[in-house]
């Protein structure tokens, strides 16, 4: 029984709806997430070092934070998939060591 159970996990992770393939189709929107993330967060910070006031510090980080948020998520959600693969590939390709740059 431990060998039918090895041959039907192996051949179902080239299926497409594997577990492992949601996994993979996840991951692109799941880094996205994070680095603009932390992107809102340092954007919503810089704005609040320049606001001399507690509350109003603390309010400044807020707004720009979800606005900048906002604006990531409605970017994801609205351009389609075809464009936003390429401006993430570009973005990628500028940002990967000279040494691994493949030449066309």
């Amino acid at each position: 029984m431990g060998e039918r159970a090895k041959g039907t996990a192996s051949a179902s992770l080239g299926q497409p709806g594997a577990r492992g393939a949601r996994t993979t189709a996840a991951l692109p929107l799941a880094l996205f997430c994070s680095v603009m993330g932390t992107l809102a967060v340092g954007l919503g910070a810089a704005a609040a070092f320049l606001v001399p006031g507690g509350v109003a510090r603390g309010l400044v980080w807020l707004v720009v934070t979800a606005l900048v948020a906002v604006a990531a998520g409605l970017w994801w959600g609205l351009t389609p998939v075809t464009e936003r693969l390429r401006i993430l590939h570009h973005v990628l390709a500028a940002a990967e060591p000279r040494t691994k740059r493949h030449r066309r």
